[in-house]
């Protein structure tokens, strides 16, 4: 066929299979349709874990009926025929569970658990030789299954067979060579057999037939536990002890061995022998403690004692009971000897020999309630007796001891009021007693009866009266503790006068006045206290440092102080507290001297107390705070900066303040100022221009140690104007001025300066002045002035009206003033008198300024004023002529510290001046005009 034909035929054949798969895919699903329709659309599977799921749950019933619908769905399903065999089963029909479990065999061979159950039915039914079958098909698939092959073994046995059931046992034993249940079954089968031949063999032939078996397996360890055995039962110990080594030799690890061998030694009293071998092996610490007993034991069946005691409970013998309470005596047995004494006491009596043994033989035992008894005993006995005496007071004391040591208070008071009433004041006892006895009742919280009994020891006993009084002190002192512990100082304060009384040098009485007093804040009772406590100790440190205390509220801090200071420079180092007083209260002094001004005895306090305490960062804080007053702002600066700790609430303002200290430091300042004066221009009848001048000024200041030394150079502009009485061109003026600061002390200051310009400013310009720092933040001062004007009208008003005088004009100016601060607020009260051809013509301002930092620069401020005399800034700036009608100003300023170099400033006010306005006759008519000034500030240091 060519190779054209054979591509037609395969076409032709792909398109016949193409057209046949339609309908091979309807015959599929016809039949699949018929096979769901007749399972009722389940599977077998549904069935079998239904099925299962209500076997688990043990509801048999509702199983079955899975199990039925199920068989008629699939009559042929092995897991089917499995549970329904399975139900069969557990019901006891055992014929129909067969037949349905052979079924499911018959549909899966390989269905293991339907062969299981089949065993189990074969079994019941005693059908062991099927049984058998059965399991040999499982072990075709499973051949290492230990249990089928155990339960294979056991199928044989009930057959009888034991032959082939011996043989699977060895079979299973070389499987399995460590397994314990095989073991334990080969064990006993072999021990079955044993039986089965020793029991007819006698005690000779046995031994004979165990020792070929062990020269046959000489590793069995039963056989040499049986050979011993027969042997021991022979009377042969020694063969058995040997037969035991035997073995050991072969299984020298064998536990059961070696407790035969020393079994053997022990049982035959050769206890040393076994010992031996036990250490020889390393049997461990059990085996020797139990040969130790054995041998105590046997060692107590020849005992003396022992055989004397058979003897006392059989005869009464009193030779044996007079051996027996000595020997229980001597050996420590406390029970026997007890039983002994009380035996003995019964024939003789409570002599007081027999009497003194059991007293120390119940002390031995530490049973003080039976001590004390027979102690006591012993005691009415012999009364006179000085020793017995003696031992029952330390007796009955030592009892008081220990119930106080456990706080059982009522029981330590019994006991010592009998040592009380038994011994005098002139007894040793007698004081120690008394003195615990008041102790007692001052736990028991009985305070009024420990003071009266204290009084009544006193009076019986003066010359121990100093302890009773102790005891009672250290009875109140724990009161006393008590009482500051719940915060009740009075109570504390009144318990505390009233030891005071009976104790007028009681350290704990002074120091509970003291600390009460304090803590009441009744500084009159304390000085007192204070100072009572210092006489009586004056070398206490406590008192010492008190009554400085008390010096220093007095007022009289130098006293305390030099009191202090002694004693650093005496005792040393060895009290520290009196140097930490002494820092506490330099600091304390330094910052009043500082308050009040007092800047240079504040830094000498500060230097003393720091030769005590070199590194104390409060005490250097405090000399940056007398250097800022100092204005010593550089180590002002340093000390601050280095030695105080801000918290986080004030560490925004601490570091402003470190700013403006910084800046303060500095020795160089340049200042430079920019000042626009403009007139309202709203009035255009009397304003005919707006601005009236511009003025910058630049300045530079060296500040060196309590001087200040500044040179100012002010630049003027002004436009040209023309009114009616005056023609100015305009141009430019310029003034200098030079001025020094001093600083006397630390609250006298002054300067001085001196200025002279050119054109529209006062021609000349002197100033001196002084300043005074007074306590509660007033600060006062005064200034002179001298002003010479340039040629100007200068309108004046008097009985004929408003006149003006051209020309230059000379006045002197008087200038007092007083400043108030309160923290971060500060107010200013001014007034400026100027005396002017004959008259005196005034301005008083006031000024009010608001710190919104901590640096002393930062602030806002208001101004105000008023007066017949003109602003004195506004008139040295401008000259202005009218001085004889009210002029008022208005203003604010602002400065802000941008950086620890510079700060920036604001300042405006708003003038309204007398500006007479000249009418058409010549005459002047009266008028005001508004005069608004901006400067602007800029600040370095450097």
């Amino acid at each position: 066929m060519s190779i054209a034909a054979q591509q037609l035929v395969t076409r032709h054949l792909s398109l016949q299979e193409w057209s046949m798969r339609p309908v091979l895919f309807g015959l599929c699903f016809a039949i699949s349709m018929t096979v769901f329709a007749q399972s009722g659309s389940h599977t077998p599977r549904y069935y079998v874990q239904r099925a299962e799921t209500h076997v688990q749950s043990g509801n048999w019933g509702a199983a079955k009926r899975e199990i039925d619908s199920g068989l008629a769905a699939f009559p042929d399903d092995p897991d089917l025929r499995y549970y329904n065999g399975r139900y069969y089963y557990q019901a006891g029909r055992m014929q129909e569970a067969r037949y349905n479990l052979v079924r499911a065999i018959q549909q899966n061979d390989q269905h293991f658990k339907a062969k299981r159950l089949l065993v189990d039915i074969e079994d019941s039914t005693h059908h062991y030789s099927s049984a058998i079958c059965y399991i040999n098909e499982l072990l075709e698939f499973q051949p290492y299954d230990r249990d089928l092959w155990r339960r294979k073994i056991g199928l044989y046995r009930k057959l009888g067979n034991h032959v082939e059931a011996d043989a699977a046992l060895g079979r299973l034993a070389h499987i399995y060579p460590n397994d314990s249940l095989v073991r334990r079954d080969q064990l006993r089968r072999n021990r079955e057999t044993w039986n089965a031949t020793l029991q007819k063999s006698s005690l000779n032939e046995a031994a004979d037939n165990l020792e070929r078996w062990i020269d046959l397996d000489p590793r069995n360890r039963e056989y040499y536990m049986e050979l011993t055995n027969i042997y021991l039962r022979m009377g042969l110990k020694d063969k058995a002890i040997g037969t035991a080594r035997r073995g050991l030799s072969v299984l020298p690890g064998d536990s059961e061995l070696k407790n035969k061998v020393v079994a053997i030694f022990s049982s035959d009293g050769q206890y040393t022998q076994a010992l031996a071998f036990a250490r020889q092996h390393n049997m461990g610490e059990r085996v020797y403690r139990d040969l130790m007993q054995q041998i105590a034991d046997d060692a107590r069946l020849h005992d003396p004692y022992e055989a004397n005691g058979r003897l006392y409970e059989q005869t009464r013998d009193n030779n044996a009971l007079t051996y027996l309470l000595n020997t229980s005596l001597s050996r420590g047995y406390a029970d026997d000897a007890r039983y002994y004494l009380q035996e003995t006491m019964k024939r003789d009596g409570r002599t007081l020999p027999l009497l003194a043994k059991l007293y120390a033989l119940e002390k031995r035992e530490g049973n003080e309630q039976a001590m004390m008894k027979c102690l006591e005993e012993i005691y009415e006995k012999s009364p006179a007796d000085a020793e017995v005496s003696s031992a029952y007071v330390g007796m009955i004391l030592e009892l008081a001891n220990r119930n106080m040591a456990n706080e059982q208070w009522a029981d330590a008071i019994q006991y010592l009021d009998k040592v009380i009433a038994m011994q005098s004041p002139a007894d040793e006892t007698w004081p120690a007693a008394v003195s615990r006895k008041i102790v007692a009742l001052g736990h028991l919280g009985r305070y009024d009866e420990a003071r009266q009994f204290a009084g009544w020891a006193m009076d019986r006993d003066a010359q121990g009266g100093s302890r009773y009084a102790s005891a009672y002190e250290e009875l109140i002192a724990n009161q006393l503790r008590l009482f500051i512990e719940d915060e009740r100082y009075e109570d504390a304060l009144a318990d505390a006068e009233k030891l005071l009384e009976l104790l007028p040098y009681s350290e704990t009485a002074l120091r509970c006045c003291i600390n009460t007093t304090q803590t009441l804040k009744r500084d009159g009772e304390f000085h007192l206290y204070a100072e009572r406590g210092y006489r009586a100790f004056p070398d206490n440190p406590y008192f010492i440092v008190k009554y400085a205390v008390a010096l220093q509220g007095q007022g009289r801090t130098e006293e305390a102080l030099a009191l202090l200071g002694s004693r650093i420079s005496h005792e040393g180092w060895s009290s520290p507290q009196f140097a930490t007083a002494f820092v506490g209260m330099s600091q304390e002094w330094a910052m009043l001297l500082l308050k009040n001004r007092m800047p240079e005895l504040a830094l000498a306090v500060a230097d003393s107390a720091l030769v005590h305490k070199a590194g104390d960062r409060e005490l250097l804080y405090i000399k940056g705070l007398v250097y800022e007053q100092m204005k010593d702002f550089g180590k002002a600066y340093e000390y601050q900066y280095r030695y105080y700790n801000p918290s986080n609430a004030e560490q925004q303002d601490w570091l402003q303040h470190m700013r403006y200290m910084r800046f303060r430091s500095f020795r160089n300042r340049v200042d430079a100022t920019y000042t626009r004066a403009v007139y309202d221009t709203r009035n255009e009848e009397l304003a005919s221009v707006g601005h009236l001048y511009s003025l910058a000024a630049v300045s530079y200041s060296r500040l060196c140690e309590g001087n200040t030394y500044m040179g100012e150079i002010t630049y003027k502009g002004m436009d040209g104007y023309h009114t009616d009485d005056a023609d100015e061109s305009g141009g430019v003026g310029l003034q200098l001025m030079a001025q020094w600061e001093h600083v006397f002390d630390e609250r006298w200051s002054g300067m001085a300066n001196v200025s002279y310009a050119t054109r529209y400013m006062n021609k000349l310009g002197i100033n001196v002045g002084a300043s005074y720092a007074a306590d509660y933040d007033w600060t006062y001062s005064l200034r002179l002035g001298y002003r010479l004007t340039p040629k100007t009208y200068l309108y004046l008003s008097g009985s004929d009206g408003t006149t003006a005088r051209h020309g230059k004009h000379s006045l002197l100016l008087l200038s007092p003033s007083a400043e108030k601060s309160w923290g971060g607020i500060k107010a200013t009260a001014s007034a400026d008198l100027a005396l002017l051809r004959g008259n005196i013509y005034y301005n008083v301002g006031a000024k009010g300024k608001l710190f919104i930092n901590e640096d002393n620069i930062s602030s806002v401020s208001l101004i105000a004023g008023f007066g017949s005399f003109p602003d004195l800034a506004l008139f040295d700036h401008t000259a202005l002529r009218s001085v004889s009608h009210t002029n008022a100003m208005v203003g604010f300023d602002a400065q802000y510290l941008c950086t620890r170099n510079m700060y920036v400033g604001l300042t405006g006010t708003w003038n309204t001046c007398y500006n007479p306005r000249r009418l058409a006759d010549g005459s002047l008519a009266s008028s005001y005009r508004n005069i608004f000034t901006m400067q602007l500030g800029l600040h370095v240091a450097f």
